[in-house]
């Protein structure tokens, strides 16, 4: 459909008109069938409109299966009369809706608004939906804590490696009178690095990624012929982001905090090395 074309509208009014009246004539056989003036005179036929645009939120639940006309044509398709079936409210911050909704229901809990009640878009028909995306974030959340415990391991095991490689530095060092702070210092030094840049390098990278996360999703496509992120599943058109200052701060920090910890278990080994041993063969 494009701008310009007509198309029919079908809505539960008419529906129920025609059952109505496939009802009356299977109740009277003998009365006389109703005509296509007798529909168009009570309304129940389907309402033929014009579109004169197309709108696209990004959603594909919304824009697969919602329709913007003027509020006397939906009034008449719903045979609602000069009443409606709801009023949407914007709040200036989404984060305020579920306050704003009691005190609408507040307000509203009178004689007078009897039946109206105020609902909030986290207790909507997306609720369910909210939930299982809250829950996906925190599991996201603990993967990628094991992801930076796994990094952490390959860290460590290097350091270890290191420990092996610089047996003869390190008894060089402490025969020489390197206590055991300034050893652990060397190799706890060497994670923190470690840590650092491997932060901002990964910071760098999976900004830029978020950045240009759509093309690279149609390069993908392109490239394995598959579609990786289905609107009729996801629901979006395009896939969503939004960069949260907090989350990455933390996730920063620990992966920080991870990665010079597990300096501490080869610092330990190297600061505890014998030098008559590790210079034995020297």
């Amino acid at each position: 459909a494009k701008v310009g074309d007509k198309i029919s509208v079908i809505s539960p009014r008419t529906v129920q008109g025609i059952a109505d009246e496939l009802q009356r004539e299977q109740d009277d056989p003998k009365a006389k069938p109703k005509t296509f003036k007798d529909f168009q005179a009570e309304g129940v036929l389907p309402e033929d409109l014009t579109i004169t645009g197309i709108f696209e939120s990004g959603r594909y639940q919304y824009d697969s299966g919602v329709l913007l006309l003027p509020l006397n044509v939906g009034q008449e398709l719903y045979d609602l009369g000069d009443s409606v079936q709801g009023l949407s409210v914007r709040t200036t911050d989404q984060a305020t809706a579920d306050r704003v909704a009691d005190q609408l229901n507040k307000a509203l809990d009178t004689e007078e608004f009897r039946g109206v009640h105020a609902t909030p878009w986290t207790q909507g028909d997306d609720k369910s939906r909210i939930g299982a995306i809250k829950f996906e974030h925190n599991i996201m959340f603990i993967i990628l804590m094991f992801l930076v415990v796994i990094a952490a391991f390959c860290v460590m095991n290097t350091l270890i490696t290191v420990t092996v490689q610089k047996r003869r530095e390190i008894g060089i060092l402490k025969a020489l009178g390197a206590n055991v702070r300034q050893i652990v210092w060397v190799f706890l030094a060497q994670g923190m690095v470690v840590g650092f840049f491997g932060n901002i390098i990964g910071l760098a990278l999976g900004m830029t990624l978020v950045a240009f996360r759509n093309e690279f999703r149609s390069f993908l496509e392109h490239l394995l012929h598959i579609e990786i992120f289905p609107a009729d599943i996801y629901e979006f058109s395009q896939i969503p982001a939004r960069v949260q200052p907090g989350e990455m701060l933390l996730i920063c920090v620990s992966a920080f905090l991870i990665c010079s910890l597990a300096a501490l278990i080869p610092a330990w080994f190297a600061a505890r090395l014998d030098p008559v041993k590790a210079l034995r063969y020297e």
